[in-house]
């Protein structure tokens, strides 16, 4: 494997209050758990190589919660402080870790050509274009939103 994409991303969007104990964990899990394992399972044979690519795709809940992220912000926090903890382990050894952080809702076909939305084709170019940097000038973070967002 020469490029990990951990594009796997769950979350309830409810009150703090109507969220159960596992809603939060299932959340945590995939976003962040499944992000150590698949991780863990990589990163041996990237290590031997002295190269390799690990994406993660996060989202601007993991800088700051909102009224009805409670899951969905907390496990996308964890996903993100693992990213920057792998990224200070395996940088030095030539593994080129990453997060796209998404600010903005993800066009579907349904959707049309809502300019308001993200294209998943942008996305994908973003990840590429992270993994053909120059070890001279690796990105850590960076945040993918239409230009329509408001931020």
């Amino acid at each position: 494997v020469d490029t990990l994409l951990y594009n796997a991303g769950s979350g309830l969007f409810d009150d703090f209050e109507n969220t159960s104990a596992e809603q939060f964990e299932q959340a945590w899990r995939i976003n962040a758990l499944g992000a150590f394992v698949s991780a863990q399972i990589v990163t041996p044979a990237m290590k031997a190589a002295g190269a390799g690519n690990i994406i993660f795709i996060g989202a601007t809940a993991s800088r700051r919660g909102g009224a009805k992220t409670a899951a969905f912000a907390s496990a996308k926090a964890a996903q993100r402080s693992l990213a920057e903890t792998l990224a200070r382990t395996y940088w030095p050894l030539g593994i080129h870790v990453a997060l796209i952080v998404i600010d903005g809702r993800i066009a579907t076909p349904a959707s049309g050509d809502d300019e308001r939305l993200i294209k998943a084709s942008a996305i994908a170019e973003t990840a590429y274009q992270l993994c053909q940097q120059d070890r001279s000038a690796w990105s850590f973070e960076v945040d993918a939103r239409p230009y329509l967002e408001r931020w």
